[in-house]
């Protein structure tokens, strides 16, 4: 039967309420991870309400040899948060001759956080020449926060060979090096090939380099898109430019849509500057309660303006439990003495 009278008659089959004929049906029209046909199975599953009888027949599908089954197997048991259990059926359905050496990786990588093994698959994709292993393991290891001559060299190859989307994680690369003017030709060239995802990064960049017009209108755009981040990045652009009021709103919007803790001390700075101090303290103990090491010396200095140098000691056991900088640690015990900071 072809692959999409498969799907049409899936498709039926779910309409008359028959799950468990439609299931096998679109197990029949899997082409692999990207078509479409992988989002009908976990709809229509989720539509079922009977995961352990869709569980049975993926199950019974792959045993009788079926590759496709393996994949759908592997899709929804990431999605039950069992991944080992997908990496082994997604194992199965490579030595059936499917492409899913990269998926492998990504699981092994993303939900196992098993970056050892998640290398020799992305090692393997390379030797085999793999259209996307380029990208994906540049990616992977600017991920690691390592190796990141290695991670950008294997970007740069992907773009040479026509990857776009590269083009966007080598920007991405190149501004968490604090090299933004180097990073915004990449971004808009990820950009001009549809890449909307890079909005965010590329306005952080424009706004770095005082580009500031770019900037607002890409983060603006980001907004619109409700891409993650967008919040945080409009409310530094904001803050740069003097709309400090208008800062905090998007601030508070990155914390409440993003769970972006590092908002915290950005806020408390923001209230200071305003002079709301009730404000700017609650944030700063919001910050000091997520262990931002960041807000530290800036809050211990806050309470030292207003006389409050005694609530400073308490600082020093969360700083010392968290590891502080010992030069941070040590101006923060000046402070708690009654001291000035050393750049005073």
């Amino acid at each position: 039967m072809p692959e999409d009278n498969a799907e049409v008659l899936a498709e039926r089959q779910w309409e008359a309420g028959h799950h468990a004929a439609a299931l096998s049906l679109y197990v029949e029209a899997w082409a692999g991870p990207d078509d479409e046909v992988a989002d009908r199975i976990l709809d229509l599953i989720e539509d079922w309400g009977d995961t352990d009888a869709a569980l049975e027949i993926l199950s019974a599908l792959a045993a009788s040899g079926d590759a496709r089954a393996h994949e759908a197997l592997a899709d929804l048991l990431v999605q039950l948060d069992r991944p080992e259990e997908a990496v082994s059926a997604l194992q199965e359905a490579d030595r059936q001759g499917r492409d899913v050496i990269l998926w492998i990786a990504g699981i092994l990588a993303d939900e196992i956080e098993d970056r050892d093994r998640a290398e020799k698959y992305y090692r393997r994709a390379l030797a085999e020449n793999h259209p996307d292993a380029l990208n994906d393991y540049g990616a992977f290891l600017h991920d690691g926060g390592e190796r990141l001559d290695e991670a950008a060299d294997l970007l740069r190859q992907a773009v040479e060979q026509g990857d776009t989307m590269a083009a966007g994680n080598l920007g991405r690369l190149l501004l968490d090096q604090d090299k933004p003017a180097e990073a915004i030709g990449w971004l808009r060239q990820a950009l001009e090939a549809g890449h909307r995802s890079v909005l965010v990064p590329l306005g952080v960049a424009e706004n770095d380099t005082d580009e500031s017009e770019a900037a607002g209108r890409h983060l603006r755009e980001a907004l619109d898109e409700e891409l993650p981040g967008a919040h945080f990045a409009y409310a530094l652009h904001l803050a740069d430019t003097g709309a400090l009021q208008e800062a905090v709103h998007h601030y508070e919007a990155a914390l409440d849509q993003d769970g972006e803790t590092n908002a915290y001390l950005n806020l408390a700075l923001l209230h200071e500057d305003l002079g709301q101090r009730e404000q700017a303290d609650r944030r700063y103990q919001d910050a000091i309660e997520h262990e931002d090491e960041e807000a530290f010396l800036p809050y211990a200095d806050f309470l030292a303006q207003q006389d409050r140098t005694a609530e400073i000691g308490a600082l020093l056991t969360p700083a010392t439990a968290l590891g502080l900088d010992p030069e941070d640690l040590a101006q923060l015990r000046v402070l708690a003495d009654g001291g000035q900071p050393a750049d005073a």
